[in-house]
């Protein structure tokens, strides 16, 4: 005969027993469903969310119109304005600007269209340098000069190798307050200027170690022998023949006085029948 005590502990220990091995079962197919799982999210390629659309129409891309700009008549104006102020800042500051700094430095009020006609024309002007990879602009002068010492330099340079002189409009679009500058460099006996034909000062170097003090019986000598009976040409050739260049495109040029063909017109005859033989004309009924 079993006792009450021994059967009580064989039903704990049979259902203990169970549990435990029902556990791990299920502790196991836990693990195979993560692990499937994790597998077949992996392989599903990840869906882009797209931004909800806005019920704002979208922007156009904005299209200058220049040519209906080039007809204004302020363009002209805009443009040396804007050039001005390039070569100003070029003589105190040579960092170059973007087109709205320079707007907003001359005070022009220009619209978008206005401000596209104008940033184009900058482009194509002489004097003006574009940096492509910047976007900005600067004054381009005819030579690389800021100061006195640089004038001097270039000066000698041109002396040196044949290369003529320098406008002084030039000049002064490179260096602030030139008058200055050429007034002192004259005083100090390193300039020289000549007024061409075209009534434009041009600056050579002057160099002392070639000047030469002449006598007054010389330069009197000089003054009594006439050349009016002989024409410029004549001058010329002669100085050809004896191996002395001439100076080209100082002299005042003369006009050639040039006789007008008279223009054939055909007259306008009135044709009359008074050429007309009367045995030639019939009468009809």
């Amino acid at each position: 005969v079993v006792s009450t005590q021994s059967t009580g502990y064989f039903q704990h220990y049979y259902i203990t027993n169970n549990l435990s091995r029902m556990n791990s079962n299920l502790l196991q197919q836990h693990a195979a469903f993560k692990k499937q799982a994790s597998s077949a999210t992996s392989s599903k390629p990840a869906v882009k969310h797209s931004a909800p659309r806005s019920n704002e129409p979208t922007k156009k891309r904005f299209k200058p119109d220049t040519k209906s700009v080039a007809n204004n008549p302020n363009t002209f104006k805009w443009l040396k304005t804007s050039v001005d102020r390039l070569r100003r800042r070029y003589q105190k500051e040579r960092k170059p600007v973007s087109i709205d700094d320079l707007i907003k430095m001359t005070g022009l009020d220009l619209d978008p269209h206005e401000k596209a006609w104008l940033s184009n024309a900058l482009k194509d002007n002489p004097k003006v340098l574009f940096e492509r990879e910047k976007e900005k602009f600067s004054f381009k002068p005819a030579y690389p000069m800021h100061n006195k010492d640089d004038l001097l330099n270039l000066l000698r340079e041109h002396y040196d190798n044949g290369m003529g002189g320098i406008l002084e409009a030039d000049v002064k679009e490179c260096i602030l307050k030139a008058e200055d500058v050429i007034e002192e460099l004259k005083s100090e006996n390193l300039l020289k200027t000549v007024t061409r034909s075209d009534k434009q000062l041009v600056l050579f170097y002057r160099d002392t170690s070639v000047e030469c003090t002449i006598s007054n019986d010389f330069k009197e000598l000089w003054n009594t022998i006439s050349v009016k009976e002989i024409s410029e040409n004549d001058i010329e050739n002669y100085l050809k023949r004896v191996g002395i260049a001439t100076m080209e495109g100082y002299g005042l040029k003369k006009k050639v006085a040039t006789k007008k063909k008279p223009s054939k017109r055909k007259r306008n005859v009135k044709m009359l029948n008074s050429h007309l033989d009367s045995k030639m004309l019939k009468e009809f009924d």
